[in-house]
This record gives C-alpha cells, structure tokens and sequence, in this order.
C-alpha cells in the first residue's frame, strides 16, 4: 500500500518494502542460455567487452551485467542481438 505524506510544499511517496518473488527455474535456464549465447559469440569472435559494448551502444558495465545474468533491459539484449548482426528469429533460434 502507499501513502502519500505531505511535506512542505513537496509531496513524498512512502512505498512498502517490495520482497522478491524467486525466479522460476525455467526462467532462470532462460536466462542462463540468452547471457552465454552473448558471452560465447563474442569471446569466439575474439570480441572484448568493451569492443562489443562500442558495437552495441551500450556501457561495458551494462554488458558485464547481462555476461553474469543479472537484469537487463530489453533495449539492451536487442543492442547486442543488433551488434551481432542477427534477427531476432535467429538469435532464439536455438533456444527453448
């Protein structure tokens, strides 16, 4: 539930602590598979991590990110599908 406190001419939002749902297995594997198909395609490529984020247009700390499966944007995973030069079709191609 949140509550709106009023302050001195500022409105403030106090919010209830969120907990975190845990990530269902299938979603994890997902996961698990999207970031290595990444990481794999550019080590193979002989691709740094800043080289690749340059091709990408994103930050290096972005891409570090999405190599060690924590959360990403879709805007980001669709940077690095482009900078890999492929569609969408082929990217989850071999992916269940």
């Amino acid at each position: 539930m949140n509550h709106i406190l009023l302050g001195t001419g500022s409105i403030y939002f106090k919010y209830q602590s969120m907990k975190r749902k845990p990530i269902p297995d299938q979603q994890r594997k997902r996961n698990d598979e999207i970031r290595m198909f990444v990481k794999n395609y550019r080590i193979n490529d002989g691709i740094t991590q800043r080289e690749f984020g340059e091709m990408a247009e994103i930050h290096t700390n972005t891409l570090q990110n999405l190599e060690a499966g924590k959360n990403i944007t879709l805007f980001t995973l669709l940077s690095c599908i482009d900078a890999m030069g492929m569609t969408l079709s082929e990217f989850f191609e071999g992916l269940e």
